[in-house]
C-alpha cells in the first residue's frame, strides 16, 4: 500500500521541545500546562486488530514522525467500548477506537460531554479483497448456508454490537430471527472454539483475529458479511471527544499524521511489525502472522472517511433495529485530522 507523501501541517513547530510517551495511567487530558508539549490518551480494546493499539509498542512508536515532540500520548487498552466512553466521558482519553453500533448509540445518546467526532477509519468490513466477519460452525456440521442457522445456537461476544448487527442482517436476509427461530449466545471471542467442539454453539461469528483459529480446525465458513452487502463499508473507528478536539486540535492532527505514517510503515516492514506485537500482547506469533495485515485481515489501507458509506452503515443499523434514527453523520466525523491517500 501507498499514501502520498505526508505533508507537515503548518501548525506543527520544527522545534517543539521533546517529551515522553506514557503508556500507564491516565492520558492527562487537562491539555497543555505551563507551555508543555500536549497530552494525548488513547484507549483500545482488542490487541493487534484495533490498528490503533499498535500505538502502544515503543519500537514502532519511534519510528513516526510527531509523538514524543507534538504530543504525549498515553495507551490504555479497556475490556470493552463503553468502558472506552466511560473514560472519555471521564475526561480520562481523548482518543477511543469504537465500532458501529458503539459509535451510533455514543453520538446519539451524547454519552461523552459536547459529543464526539470520527477522526479516522480503524478498518472496513466486507471487502471484496480482504476479510469480512465470517460465521463458522464444526468441520463435521450439516450447518453450511445461512438458513441452516434457524433453530441454533449462534455465538457473539455481546448483543448490540457491530458483530450482533452482522448475525441479524444473515438471519433476516434468510427469513428468520434470533430469539424466536434461532438463539444468540454470549460469549468471550476467545472461548468460540472449544464452545462449538462442546457442543455449546452450533456457529459463531468469527473477528479476523480469531478467524485463524477457526480455520485451522478446518470449520465450516458459513457465510461472510461479502454475501450481506453489495459493497466494503467502515466498521471500526477512531473517534475524537469533541472537548478535546477544541483543546487539542493541533495534537490530533500530528496524532492523524503518524497513524498515516503507523500503516504506511506496518505494511512495509509486516514481518517486524507482527513479531513485535505478538510479542508485546503476548499473543501466538502464528496467531499474528495469520491474519494480520494480509488478505485474512480488513481492509486498512483507506484511513479517511467516507462520510456517504459511513451514513449507509448508520442508517442499516435504523432497519435492523439498533438505533431508533439515523442522523447526519458529517456532523459527527471530520477528515481534517488525517492525511488523503
Amino acid at each position: 500500500m501507498a499514501f502520498d507523501s505526508i505533508r507537515r501541517r503548518s501548525f506543527l513547530k520544527a522545534g517543539a521541545a521533546t517529551g515522553t510517551v506514557g503508556l500507564t495511567g491516565l492520558a492527562g487530558c487537562s491539555g497543555i500546562t505551563g507551555g508543555g508539549t500536549p497530552k494525548l490518551g488513547l484507549a483500545f480494546t482488542v490487541p493487534v486488530e484495533n490498528f490503533g493499539s499498535l500505538f502502544a509498542i515503543e519500537e514502532i512508536r519511534n519510528e513516526l514522525t510527531n509523538v514524543g515532540s507534538e504530543y504525549e500520548l498515553s495507551v490504555t487498552r479497556n475490556e470493552s467500548t463503553p468502558d472506552s466512553l466511560n473514560a472519555m466521558a471521564a475526561g480520562e482519553v481523548d482518543l477511543a477506537l469504537l465500532s458501529t453500533v458503539s459509535y451510533a448509540s455514543a453520538v446519539t445518546q451524547e454519552a461523552v460531554p459536547g459529543n464526539i467526532s470520527m477522526v479516522a477509519t480503524d478498518f472496513w468490513d466486507a471487502h471484496p479483497e480482504w476479510y469480512g466477519f465470517t460465521i463458522f460452525s464444526r468441520a463435521d456440521s450439516d450447518i453450511t448456508q445461512i438458513s441452516d442457522l434457524e433453530g441454533k445456537n449462534v455465538g457473539v461476544n455481546a448483543r448490540g454490537t457491530g458483530t450482533h448487527a452482522v448475525l441479524r442482517k444473515g438471519a433476516r436476509q434468510a427469513g428468520f430471527e434470533y430469539g424466536s427461530d434461532a438463539q444468540i449466545v454470549e460469549l468471550p471471542f476467545p472461548t468460540f472454539v472449544s464452545a462449538l467442539k462442546d457442543g455449546r454453539l452450533d456457529a459463531g461469528i468469527f473477528p479476523a483475529l480469531f478467524a485463524v483459529s477457526a480455520r485451522s480446525e478446518g470449520f465450516n465458513a458459513v457465510y461472510s458479511s461479502q454475501d450481506l452487502w453489495d459493497e466494503a463499508y467502515p466498521f471500526a473507528f477512531t473517534v475524537a471527544s469533541n472537548n478535546s478536539i477544541d483543546q487539542k486540535s493541533e495534537a490530533i492532527g500530528a496524532w492523524g499524521e503518524d497513524l498515516a505514517e503507523l500503516v504506511e510503515y506496518s505494511y512495509n516492514n509486516r514481518s517486524r511489525v507482527v513479531s513485535l506485537a505478538a510479542e508485546h500482547f503476548g499473543l501466538p506469533e502464528p496467531v499474528v502472522d495469520g491474519f494480520f495485515l494480509n488478505h485474512n485481515d480488513y481492509y486498512r489501507q483507506d484511513i479517511t472517511i467516507d462520510y456517504q458509506r459511513l451514513q449507509f452503515a448508520m442508517d442499516e443499523l435504523v432497519n435492523l433495529g439498533f438505533l431508533e434514527e439515523s442522523f447526519d453523520v458529517k456532523q459527527y466525523a471530520t477528515n481534517e485530522f488525517v492525511p488523503s491517500n
